[in-house]
């Protein structure tokens, strides 16, 4: 894989998925997104603009299409969704799917390589985190305005370290921070705790993280749901060490102060949010295994009213 033009799809160019297939395709892929909507018709009539920090700006003429049966096989997959259109991506994306076929998902949460794995097989899915700071501001307008742009990939079975190690490079190549793991799935639950804190208390409070960490009060909030994620992912039988709440809290305060989390950004938007994927998922796992939550209870009690967006 390393030394070849890679045939890629991202399912769902939106923020996430725009800005890694968008690297990709300014180094020479030959990625086509797959969009809907408004985002959809802004790509395919004056193309895709991408306004970065990290990569520049630049103007994409990759095809856009919301048929993934037109497509045909890919090398690789960028599975970049919301949540709850997971289920939807899924089954229409069988004819992407071929023989060599990778596939990456920069979804939030822990249970996207599980889904990816049951539909298509565990052979053509690689573990993965991403994580960036990019949203759509208008219609074929995607701006990433923060976060490191770092992809992590990693084996999930045997087998899989030489593609691994391929893709990594290809990506690196393209301008993206991207790095191997032997643990993917540590790496996976390193993310799942950052984003419940980061786009829980971002959503909860409707603010960005700077003004979080002003407050004594929601500081402390934060640093207790990174805690209780923490504790359940040890319960669930990930080796978290012990300091990761406090590192990670370290870690976001060094970031820019005006981040905001996707599960924010969707709530100030009145959009579907992943509370059922975040929070409410570090509830449930937290009754499964007898640990307390109240900080992450506090928050998905707060945001299942609007879990399907809305006014």
């Amino acid at each position: 894989m390393a030394s070849q033009k890679l045939k890629v799809a991202v399912v769902g160019a939106g923020g996430t998925g725009a800005y890694y297939g968008g690297a990709l395709a300014k180094a020479g892929h030959d990625v086509t997104f797959i969009a809907r909507g408004s985002h959809l018709d802004a790509i395919n009539k004056s193309g895709l603009q991408l306004n970065t920090v990290l990569l520049g700006d630049f103007h994409l003429d990759s095809p856009a299409t919301d048929d993934m049966s037109s497509i045909g096989p890919v090398d690789l997959v960028i599975f970049a969704v919301k949540s709850w259109g997971t289920e939807t991506a899924i089954a229409d994306m069988a004819g992407l799917v071929g023989n060599n076929t990778l596939i990456i998902s920069t979804q939030n949460g822990i249970d996207s390589e599980r889904l990816l794995s049951d539909a298509f097989g565990k052979e053509h899915v690689l573990g993965c985190t991403a994580t960036v700071s990019s949203m759509i501001t208008s219609p074929g307008v995607v701006t990433q305005a923060g976060g490191p742009g770092s992809l992590v990939v990693g084996a999930l079975t045997e087998g899989q370290s030489a593609r691994v190690n391929d893709l990594a490079t290809q990506c690196v190549a393209a301008g993206i921070a991207a790095e191997t793991h032997e643990n993917i799935e540590l790496a996976i639950w390193e993310k799942f705790t950052f984003i419940c804190a980061l786009s829980g208390m971002t959503a909860l409070t409707r603010k960005p993280i700077g003004e979080i960490f002003a407050q004594e009060s929601t500081t402390q909030m934060y640093l207790q749901v990174l805690s209780e994620v923490a504790e359940v992912g040890r319960a669930s039988g990930i080796p978290l060490p012990q300091s990761i709440a406090a590192d990670l809290l370290a870690t976001t305060q060094a970031r820019e102060p005006f981040i905001i989390g996707s599960m924010g950004h969707d709530l100030i938007a009145n959009n579907p949010i992943e509370i059922s994927l975040l929070n409410a998922r570090v509830v449930e796992l937290g009754t499964k295994h007898n640990i307390k939550t109240p900080a992450n209870f506090a928050i998905e009690a707060a945001l299942r009213p609007h879990e399907f967006g809305g006014n």
